[in-house]
Order: C-alpha cells, then sequence, then structure tokens
C-alpha cells in the first residue's frame, strides 16, 4: 500500500467530521505493523467502528440540514412568479421548452411528464411542453454533425415563437449548449428561465427570469431543482383544482384546511394568494348549481347564470351560446346593461363562425384579449374602434364542444388570467349541468 497516495474526502464541512475522517486516514494508510507492512485489521475494524458510525450519521445529518438551510432560503417570488408565466402559456396555447445536461437533463425530462401528464383538469388546456433531451436521434445527429453545444438551440430554431417559454437547467450556469439555445430564445422574444446553483453562471445573467439555489454541491443543487419543478407543478395542480371543482366536490374542497401556518413553502403562499378568489368562485358556482338543480325553462336559465356570471367576475356584457351536435347554434342569451336580450339564431350563428366565440370553439381552448382593438379574432362592429377586455372559453362534454361563454369589458387590459381562471370554472360547472339534463330549447 502507498502511503502516499492521495484519496478524495467525502463530503465534510463540519470540523468534527473532518477530524473523524482524518484520524482514521491515518490508521489506515500508515505502516504500522512492523516488518510485515501488514495491518493488523482487527484491532484497526476494533478501534475505528464506533468512529465510523458517527462520522457516516454526522455526513448524513450534515446533508440534511445544509439542504434545510439552503430551501429556507429560496426566493419564494420567483418560484411563484415561473408558476404564473407557465399558467398564462397554458391558457394562451403557447410552448414550453425545457432542457439541461447529465442529471438536469433528468430533471428536464421529470418536467415535462409532470407538466404534460399531471397537470390536465377538464375544461383546461394541455401544456404545451417539449423535451429538448428527449429525442435521442436528433440530439446525437446535431452533436455528432454540429457540435454539442448547438444540441439544444438547433433543436430550438425550428420551434421557438415570440412569448413561448424557454427553460434551461444548469447547476453552474455555465453549460454552454444551454446557454446558446438561451440565447437564441432571447432573440426570439420568447420569455427565458434558468434553474442555477453555485455563482448562478452566465445563464442566471442571461435569463430573464433566474431561481437559483445558494449551494456549491452538484448533487444537493440538482435535489433542489427537482424539488422546485414538484414545487411548481403541485402549486398549478392546486390552482386549478380550486377554481375548476365540480358542484359535488365543493362542499369536501370548502372544508378541508389550509396548510399550516407556519410552514412557509412556496405552494402554502400560492395557495393563500388564491384562496380568497377560489371561494368566491365556488359561491358562485354552488348558486349555478342549485339553479340548475330545479327543474325550470333552460333558457331562461341561461340569462340568469349569465348576469350571475358578470357580476362575479367584474363584466359589463356577455354571452352564453349552446350548440348541438352538429355544431349549430340552438340557443343562446346576451347581456349588456343588466338586461338579457334574445338575438336571432342567426345573430348567434355569425358570431359563432366569424368572432372570438368562433376561435374558441374551433380550437377547444379559452382565450384572453387584453386589447381587442389589436387581437384579429375579434369581430369588429362597422365604424367601431372601442377597446375592449374579453374573456372566452368553450363548454365542453364528452369531449365535443357543446357551447361558449364570452364576456367583455369597455376598457383595455381590465382581465387577467385569474379572472380567466374563474370564468373557466363555470365553463365546467355549465358543460356538467348540460349533461345532467336534456337540453331543450322552450
Amino acid at each position: 500500500m502507498n502511503a502516499d497516495r492521495q484519496y478524495e474526502k467525502p463530503f465534510l464541512t463540519c470540523a468534527k467530521c473532518l477530524s473523524v475522517w482524518n484520524r482514521m486516514a491515518a490508521k489506515l494508510f500508515s505502516i504500522t505493523a512492523g516488518e510485515t507492512g501488514c495491518l493488523d485489521t482487527g484491532a484497526l475494524l476494533e478501534e475505528c467502528s464506533n468512529r465510523e458510525e458517527i462520522a457516516m450519521d454526522s455526513l448524513v445529518g450534515n446533508y440534511i440540514a445544509t439542504m434545510q438551510k439552503a430551501l429556507a432560503a429560496l426566493p419564494v417570488d420567483k418560484i411563484e412568479q415561473l408558476i404564473d408565466v407557465l399558467m398564462e402559456a397554458r391558457l394562451y396555447g403557447r410552448q414550453v421548452f425545457i432542457m439541461g445536461n447529465g442529471g438536469s437533463a433528468s430533471t428536464a425530462s421529470h418536467f415535462v411528464c409532470d407538466l404534460a401528464k399531471n397537470t390536465r383538469r377538464p375544461n383546461w388546456p394541455h401544456f404545451r411542453v417539449i423535451g429538448l433531451t428527449d429525442n435521442m436521434a436528433i440530439f446525437s445527429a446535431y452533436a455528432n454533425d454540429e457540435g454539442y453545444e448547438n444540441v439544444f438551440a438547433e433543436q430550438l430554431g425550428s420551434l421557438v415563437e415570440a412569448q413561448d417559454v424557454v427553460i434551461g437547467i444548469s447547476a453552474s450556469g455555465n453549460s454552454e449548449n444551454v446557454l446558446r439555445a438561451i440565447r437564441l430564445a432571447n432573440k426570439f422574444g420568447a420569455y427565458t428561465v434558468g434553474l442555477t446553483g453555485f455563482s448562478g453562471g452566465e445563464l442566471a445573467r442571461i435569463s430573464r427570469l433566474n431561481i437559483h439555489v445558494p449551494l456549491n454541491s452538484y448533487e444537493q443543487v440538482e435535489d433542489i431543482h427537482l424539488m422546485l419543478e414538484h414545487m411548481v407543478v403541485s402549486s398549478i395542480k392546486e390552482h386549478c383544482q380550486q377554481v375548476t371543482i365540480l358542484p359535488r366536490g365543493m362542499q369536501a374542497l370548502a372544508s378541508e384546511p389550509l396548510p399550516d401556518a407556519h410552514q412557509n413553502t412556496a405552494l402554502q403562499v400560492a395557495a393563500q394568494r388564491t384562496s380568497d378568489r377560489a371561494l368566491q368562485t365556488m359561491k358562485m358556482l354552488e348558486e349555478i348549481s342549485h339553479e340548475f338543480a330545479g327543474k325550470v325553462d333552460m333558457h331562461a336559465m341561461l340569462g340568469r347564470v349569465l348576469l350571475l356570471t358578470l357580476e362575479t367576475v367584474g363584466a359589463i356584457s356577455g354571452s352564453i351560446m349552446v350548440l348541438d351536435g352538429e355544431g349549430n347554434v340552438v340557443d343562446g342569451a346576451l347581456a349588456y346593461n343588466q338586461d338579457i336580450h334574445t338575438p336571432s339564431l342567426e345573430q348567434f350563428e355569425r358570431i359563432a363562425t366569424q368572432g372570438l366565440a368562433g376561435w374558441v370553439i374551433e380550437h377547444r381552448q379559452p382565450a384572453l384579449i387584453t386589447n381587442t382593438s389589436t387581437d384579429p379574432r375579434w369581430l369588429r362592429r362597422q365604424g367601431l374602434e372601442d377597446e375592449r377586455s374579453v374573456l372566452s372559453v368553450p363548454l365542453i362534454t364528452h369531449d365535443r364542444v357543446v357551447g361558449v361563454v364570452t364576456l367583455g369589458y369597455p376598457q383595455a387590459g381590465r382581465f387577467t388570467m385569474e379572472d380567466l381562471a374563474m370564468l373557466t370554472a363555470v365553463a365546467v360547472t355549465l358543460s356538467y349541468s348540460f349533461t345532467e339534463h336534456q337540453y331543450q330549447r322552450v
């Protein structure tokens, strides 16, 4: 055995652990057994076994303590910002791209899987999420022909569009292939996000949003990056659960306690932020559910539900249209100035085929227009160029669009994603109610 051989020390930061290791190493690698140069392993094991146990306990405890300290230092506001960015991408049908190398590649694939599958809810659009690490054929082709530093940028260049979301995961923040892809995404006008550790590297500087883990251990940074992914996905799931719960589940949700106020986690903060609006939404949905529970004229019911929705969301005008199995309008209601109006089915048909409602029906996804004067999906009336905010959501049951709800406000920038989520909840309840009743116009 070579006494001068250098051995790598395990993860040690506390003085006690380091001292124990050094004493054990001295015994293991010193020639103390006389002429044979052999160690008395029995005596050595007996002398060191207790110290080994102490050292291992200290290693694990130190690892956990370091993780806890880093978790407490995470920027909760930035994690919430990432959740908002992803929710907006979902509602607007924007693409989300995620990438990384090695352990970060595994986290990227995990993130893609969870966003694509675990966030699905009735009437909510699915995430359009793409993993740039997952197609090994194209990945290796670009690595072989264009260089490993271009494997992400080459894939991204043919897919990314303005306002898409591009997430790069790199513990060091200096992975060249990630940096090139983020720079390209910035040029296209995408929203770029970095998940970093150590000093943050170049990725922290060039990303629009950077979530930094204040640690200098690859293992621990990667641990927390995976936890961040789970925090984000769990928060998105909870948000959708609260604002789209069906009538049969309202009581159980309302009676469920909020997280412990002393647990300062990103999920708790996100839940608190949306709880008041969620309760307001549940109250409205309960009223709608009670309305439909009675045996009433369904046409008259549409008007009452529309007025209730306008009041709760804070809109001034709105419409509900009901479609048959062929996609034709069979009933509907318009509301403005607190009054209900019933245009002809021909007028409704024109709106359903030419305006924003037609786009929502065709694409089967919600829409939020912050300014109608700049959005081509809005059907403008001749001679009027007024600026409005508009929400529109499809009613879907048994994988078929059975109607559409649209709300408006005579001012740009009035509605938010939370308003769109609330209207989505109304759409879920209406769709559910249509399946519970044989819809007929009286």
